[in-house]
């Protein structure tokens, strides 16, 4: 049920209310505009559309971060247990480390934690950085170049996703979308009235409705962008679950 009460909030209200009144004005004062309805494509959808777009891929690439984070956390780990040279307790250190990376990147990326920051991670990344000069003798060439490439990739991971997080959607676009879906009832309710001509009671409940109709469906497909904008902060039902993606001692082999 929530899938359906989720759009619901206090600009639906609103945007209703206003169609409401216009469309009891237009009957009141025979107030129509005969117009048609291209310029609902070209105001309101492309760029509702646009937008959308935009907060999916941003949604989705933020999937793959998170996985190629995951997988390439695991290789350094993997590097290093496999290397008889390295001792059990550097490589609980190590583990320690890259368990603390995954943790801190999900409470960062998490709005309801606002303790962490990129700075401690990022120092993170730097004591990985010394553990693998520090333990390079170990390592035959080819298993270096691949330990240095898993750690940059990893650290590529947490920029990207961070950036995700802290850049939305241009915020001018969103406010025009929603500003025009609060004025775009005076613009079509007169139109509709126009070319549907209410001549008796049933008809004119039915054309209100209809109105009532198109002025949600444009704030739902709003709504909907705002709650996809952001799928760290577990508001919107498809939004990224954060707490799959922190890594527990049971992932490492030592």
């Amino acid at each position: 049920m929530r899938n359906f009460t989720i759009v619901f909030n206090i600009k639906v209200f609103f945007v209703l209310l206003i169609t409401s009144v216009v469309y009891y004005l237009c009957l009141k004062f025979n107030f129509v505009i005969d117009n048609d309805y291209n310029i609902i494509s070209i105001a309101i959808i492309f760029p509702l559309v646009f937008s959308i777009t935009s907060a999916f891929n941003k949604r989705q690439e933020s999937l793959k971060y998170f996985s190629e984070l995951r997988s390439n956390l695991i290789s350094i780990s993997d590097f290093f247990s496999s290397t008889s040279e390295i001792s059990i307790q550097t490589n609980r250190e190590v583990n320690k480390i890259l368990k603390n990376i995954s943790n801190e990147n999900v409470d960062l990326l998490s709005s309801s934690n606002s303790k962490s920051d990129i700075g401690k991670i990022r120092n993170l990344f730097a004591e990985v950085q010394k553990k693998i000069v520090e333990n390079e003798d170990a390592f035959i060439n080819g298993e270096k170049i691949d330990l240095y490439r898993s750690k940059r990739e990893a650290s590529k991971c947490v920029e990207n996703l961070y950036s995700l997080n802290i850049h939305n959607t241009p915020k001018s676009l969103r406010a025009y979308c929603l500003l025009f879906i609060y004025i775009y009832p005076l613009i079509f309710v007169p139109s509709i009235i126009a070319n549907l001509k209410p001549e008796f009671e049933l008809y004119n409940i039915f054309i209100f409705i209809l109105c009532l109709l198109v002025s949600f469906v444009l704030i739902a497909l709003y709504n909907i962008q705002d709650f996809i904008e952001n799928p760290f902060d577990n508001k919107g039902i498809d939004d990224i679950k954060l707490e799959n993606y922190k890594m527990d001692d049971s992932e490492f082999n030592i």
